[in-house]
């Protein structure tokens, strides 16, 4: 397990605080959420206020950029990468914490944070500081979020649809000739070593992990899963993870993996054993658990990036696009990185 990154108590508990009082959508930025991974944070510079009350955090962890090492916002690829921030601050405010002198020196004159949702209202305030506060704000665009409109889906009365559903039920049918077909639901709360095995047994046998690289598996993965792991000891974030096995007599044959965070689910992980592809119980167990989803009253779902093929056909549409940002400071370095970066 990866150890906390090396600083007192109490600016941890402020992180958790500036959680709490971010957008709902945003409530994974947790300490805990810094601590872990393979680029924990190793320092957490604190933004105030003028009365000393904590309004942004910055935690972060060094990278190379080219041959250059550079600060960045630390935490796990998804849902994005984020500072927490009290939703109440404004930008002026925000603006005069990052003018401090000290504050600014700590977090230098070239920092990174991303990738990040474009439209995320956070997003705009601390762009907006960053400019009055003398840094030039530097995008990269990665790619467009795949996003499922729950409410508009269930409103229009045919979601999914009847074709949909008769498939998924001669799927099952299919499936249960090799053995009984069965479905649980899990939290971070009442997961187990065995539900993270049936995971990681289940990535290695998809086509992710038949990549000569070994791909994006994040419990197959031992770097990845001890992250999961690590961010599950923190009650708070325990709560919002959630996700569903599908399993062919004693197979893990599918999963799901995300978090429920404010009205949004986000659809971290998905995949399926490829002996089972025929009959696609990856795509059952989908539709499972975006219906559950808008049963508990979530309004999205967001699908991150990647292909859209499968996405689209199981109701979801292009929103958001998803950028990695340079902060540079000063107009010559801004211009100059410029070239560089958002080509």
């Amino acid at each position: 397990m990866n150890t906390p990154f090396p600083i007192d108590t109490q600016p941890r508990s402020e992180l958790d605080r500036l959680a709490e009082a971010d957008d709902p959508r945003r409530s994974f930025l947790r300490a805990q959420w810094f601590a872990s991974g393979r680029d924990p944070a190793t320092a957490n510079l604190v933004a105030r206020g003028n009365d000393g009350k904590a309004i942004a955090a910055f935690p972060i962890c060094k990278k190379k950029l080219g041959p250059i090492a550079i600060k960045q916002v630390a935490g796990a690829y998804w849902p994005f990468r984020g500072a927490p921030l009290d939703s109440k601050s404004t930008a002026a405010e925000l603006a005069a914490a990052l003018n401090d002198k000290a504050f600014a020196k700590q977090l230098g004159n070239v920092w990174r944070m991303g990738p990040v949702v474009d439209d995320d209202p956070s997003l705009d305030v601390l762009k907006a500081a960053a400019l009055d506060a003398g840094w030039r704000v530097l995008s990269r665009p990665i790619g467009q979020l795949f996003v499922l409109d729950l409410v508009a889906l269930t409103a229009s009365g045919n979601w999914p649809s009847t074709k949909g559903q008769q498939k998924d039920r001669w799927r099952v049918r299919q499936l249960e000739k090799t053995g009984p077909v069965t479905i649980s639901h899990f939290t971070g709360e009442d997961w187990t070593d065995e539900t993270r095995d049936a995971i990681a047994a289940i990535e290695s046998n998809s086509w992710v992990g038949q990549l000569e690289q070994g791909g994006d598996t994040k419990f197959h993965d031992p770097a990845l899963r001890s992250f999961w792991e690590g961010i599950g000891q923190d009650p708070a974030i325990a709560a919002i993870i959630r996700g569903s096995l599908l399993h062919v007599g004693d197979i893990p044959a599918a999963f799901t993996f995300g978090l429920d965070c404010g009205d949004t689910r986000y659809a971290i992980a998905n995949n399926f054993d490829q002996q089972f592809q025929k009959f696609s119980p990856g795509r059952v167990l989908l539709y499972d658990d975006f219906t559950s989803a808008a049963k508990r009253g979530l309004a999205r779902i967001d699908w991150g990036l990647g292909d859209g093929g499968y996405k689209r056909q199981m109701g979801a549409e292009e929103a958001s696009g998803v950028s990695d940002l340079l902060f540079v400071r000063g107009a010559l370095p801004a211009a100059l990185l410029r070239r560089v970066w958002e080509r």
